[in-house]
C-alpha cells in the first residue's frame, strides 16, 4: 500500500491512471465507493467542463478540500472529499493507496 500526501498527487494519480476507485465516508456517515475518471475521453462531450483552469481547481483543493471528478457509474460529477477519504485504487494495476494528512 502506498500514501498519498498532497492533494496535488492525488490530482496527478487520477489524470495518470484516466479511471480509479475511491472510497469515502459520505456526510451521512455513509460509505461510498465511486469508479471516476479525469479523462475527457471517458466524459461524454456534454459533460466536459469548457476549459481546466489548474490553478482554479487547485485553489479549490486547497481552500474546500473538495476534488470534483466525473463518476463513470452515475454520468455525472461528483466531489469526493479528502478529509473522509479512505483510499484511492488504481485499474491499471490494482495498487491501493491510502491519504495520509493532506497538505
Amino acid at each position: 500500500m502506498e500514501t498519498v500526501s498532497s492533494a496535488i498527487e492525488f490530482l496527478q494519480l487520477i489524470r495518470k491512471e484516466k479511471e480509479v476507485e475511491v472510497q469515502f465516508v459520505k456526510k451521512d456517515n455513509t460509505i461510498r465507493r465511486m469508479i471516476c475518471t479525469l479523462d475527457f475521453e471517458k466524459i461524454p462531450k456534454e459533460k466536459r467542463p469548457k476549459g481546466v483552469d489548474l490553478i482554479k481547481i487547485l485553489k479549490k483543493i486547497q481552500t474546500s478540500k473538495i476534488l470534483s471528478v466525473y463518476d463513470l457509474e452515475k454520468q455525472d460529477w461528483r466531489s469526493i472529499p479528502f478529509e473522509r477519504l479512505d483510499y484511492l485504487k488504481t485499474k491499471s494495476n490494482n495498487k491501493i493507496y491510502k491519504l495520509s494528512k493532506l497538505k
